[in-house]
């Protein structure tokens, strides 16, 4: 939660100021932003022409920055706009995050008056806009006769956003009023049923039941031959234990859960491992998959577990999938990742360790489904990117632990909207971006924790959510869900992600 400061805004004539504009005359003085179209230039937010403006490359969650080499003191900003496209915009202070005003316009005048603050580098964000607007100016002032601010409620809700309008981006189709509700306190994290999208269209049970079919397997070959000896009438349970490898499993490169329903392939203790051999869940439904180690895989599909439409209700728990990085970026390929026409997932308590490229959700930029994934209680460590990359439909993403991330952390592209809610990124770069498509995503954010985090803009890739990490839509979940507490998350996960923590 971000406390505003109290703020009055002024829409119409503008009182005569004898203050110097700090834009241009403040120590150091400079300004940036996150694109721009053509010849237009950050630096015309700040040049006392009207005639010259700043003009960003979309229509949502875009941003210009005034900026100082030290801490100015200032009380009162004006921005100017030539047309009156922006319907949504914020004031933050970069420094700190802390969210200073808000307003559904700007127009030809606006005039901001704040509480005597400091900072060296004020951001304003656009969050929406009917079309490309055009910043002209964007002054600040330390006046002794600006008004005194009028007071204003912090709001309750715990996304960041104080405005009820969630028009940036989509959401999700829910009746409206409905919202998933988180619950505080004792967590099951050995639960035999998934929480998230999984527990929709009627649950995810995998194998369980009275008249289920159980083997144990010891080498891939029998791994495969229990797979295609699945009476379609009887759920199954597969139970691993033991190393299966590409030597052992009789010349398949993967092994497909196909064409099947009410699956479950849990390892045994320890000792259920896939060492050089992955999974692939392709028009499935109702499939568990728990307690493996999958690792080092580039045969197959090159993925640790792949899912891939149409499939429905998949829970992965309890797993640890992990590569390598002293090779090739792309030598492996996903740890877990989805494609096509896949709906109600749950991803969680995985430890997902070295690689390059860990979790890819919309194969390519056309790959439109409206997919819906929880992950949860996942730990992420060692890894350069794709945490989730996610393209289209919607990502619930709470109480993971990120631990040393190298490039990029979540990407919300072509339209996806993710919340992203109670997660613990510890030095980490980039934590969450929308990189690398013609379309922006979207982020719902709420009571993320940041330890050691760096921030590099890169606006030919995109646009980064910055160490405010602000909202930019809202996603309402239609399931209700339980939380650890944001600063309780870290040792939580250490303690129960990854496989042998449960008696499965």
């Amino acid at each position: 939660m971000r406390t505003l400061i109290a703020v009055s805004l002024l829409c119409c004539a503008l009182p005569a100021t004898a203050a110097n504009n700090l834009a241009i005359s403040g120590p150091g003085a400079g300004a940036d932003g996150t694109s721009k179209f053509g010849n237009t230039s950050y630096g015309f937010v700040k040049d006392g022409n009207l005639s010259s403006y700043w003009q960003p490359n979309s229509t949502s969650n875009e941003r210009v920055s005034v900026k100082w080499s030290t801490a100015i003191n200032f009380n009162q900003v004006i921005l100017r706009e030539l047309g009156d496209q922006v319907t949504s915009w914020r004031l933050v202070n970069h420094d700190t995050g802390a969210v200073l005003a808000t307003g559904n316009r700007i127009g030809s005048e606006l005039q901001v008056n704040l509480g005597n603050v400091s900072m060296k580098k004020l951001n304003l964000l656009i969050i929406s806009a009917t079309g490309a607007p055009q910043i002209a100016e964007f002054e600040i002032y330390l006046n002794d006769d600006a008004p005194e601010p009028s007071p204003i409620t912090p709001p309750t809700d715990p996304t960041p956003d104080p405005t009820p309008d969630p028009s940036p981006g989509p959401v999700d189709p829910v009746p409206p009023g409905i919202d998933g509700q988180p619950i505080y306190g004792s967590f099951n994290a050995c639960a035999n049923s998934p929480q998230g999208y999984a527990s929709l269209g009627g649950g995810t049970t995998g194998g369980l039941g009275i008249r289920s079919t159980r083997v144990t397997v010891t080498t891939g070959l029998e791994l495969a031959q229990a797979l295609a000896n699945k009476d379609p009438n009887r759920p199954l349970t597969i139970r691993v234990n033991g190393t299966i490898t590409p030597a052992n499993s009789g010349g398949f490169n993967k092994f497909d859960i196909k064409d099947m329903r009410d699956v479950s392939i849990i390892g045994v203790g320890q000792n259920g491992i896939l060492d050089g051999i992955g999974l692939k869940v392709f028009r499935a439904q109702n499939v568990i998959i728990r307690n493996l180690k999958i690792r080092n895989v580039n045969i197959g599909d090159k993925d640790g577990i792949t899912i891939e439409g149409p499939a429905r209700n998949i829970w992965i728990d309890h797993n640890e999938i992990s590569n390598s990085l002293d090779v090739h970026k792309d030598f492996y390929d996903e740890l877990v990742s989805g494609k096509r026409d896949i709906d109600n997932i749950t991803i969680s308590f995985n430890y997902l360790h070295s690689s390059w490229k860990t979790s890819l959700w919309g194969s390519s930029d056309s790959d439109s489904y409206d997919r819906r994934i929880t992950f949860h209680h996942n730990r992420f460590e060692n890894v350069n990117s794709r945490l989730p990359l996610f393209r289209f439909g919607q990502g619930h993403l709470f109480n993971n632990y990120y631990h040393n991330i190298l490039e990029t952390g979540m990407n919300s592209r072509m339209g996806a909207i993710l919340r992203v809610e109670a997660n613990v990124f510890e030095n980490a770069k980039n934590p969450l971006v929308s990189f690398y498509s013609n379309n922006i995503g979207y982020w719902d954010t709420r009571d993320n924790m940041l330890i050691n985090t760096q921030w590099a803009e890169s606006p030919a890739d995109g646009i980064i959510a910055g160490p405010d990490m602000l909202a930019t839509a809202v996603l309402r979940v239609p399931y209700d869900y339980k939380l650890v507490r944001t600063e309780e998350v870290k040792n939580f996960v250490l303690a129960n992600a990854g496989v042998g923590k449960c008696a499965f």
